[in-house]
């Protein structure tokens, strides 16, 4: 074998083991990054969890679904988020709720909930409507 052959021999062996190892930790970032994703979806999860239990805690009340709905809103706002979380507070489309968004980062949809006063029973009017998934 001459020292040409060699020389060859050795670039192309180089080149193999380097792309491998470029392929490799690709590969490995893309499992980290993934797993990452999947924890934030759970601390999504989790926080929704929190805040439906926050709110059936609180007292149960005869007065006015309206005032009700800000107390919910206000209490919502105030519990604490992960970070990578975004949350979004805007009334329900009948008015009588709030809608709770929760955006992942990295996700198309965000996670989201209606919660109604009148179905926690928090004021005085027991209308039509559920305190699950929107």
């Amino acid at each position: 074998m001459s020292l040409l052959e060699l020389l060859i021999g050795s670039t192309v062996f180089a080149a193999a083991a380097g792309s491998s190892l470029q392929l490799w930790a690709l590969a490995g970032a893309a499992a980290v990054a993934e797993e990452r994703q999947q924890e934030r979806m759970e601390q999504a999860e989790a926080a929704l969890v929190r805040a439906e239990t926050a709110l059936r805690r609180l007292a149960p009340g005869g007065g006015d679904c309206t005032t009700a709905a800000t107390q919910l809103r206000q209490l919502l706002a105030a519990e604490p988020l992960t970070p990578g979380l975004v949350r979004q507070l805007e009334p329900s489309a009948s008015g009588d709720g709030v809608v709770l968004r929760l955006a992942v980062a990295g996700e198309a949809e965000p996670r989201q909930r209606l919660y109604v006063p009148a179905v926690l029973g928090l004021c005085a009017t027991a209308q039509g409507g559920g305190g699950g998934s929107i």
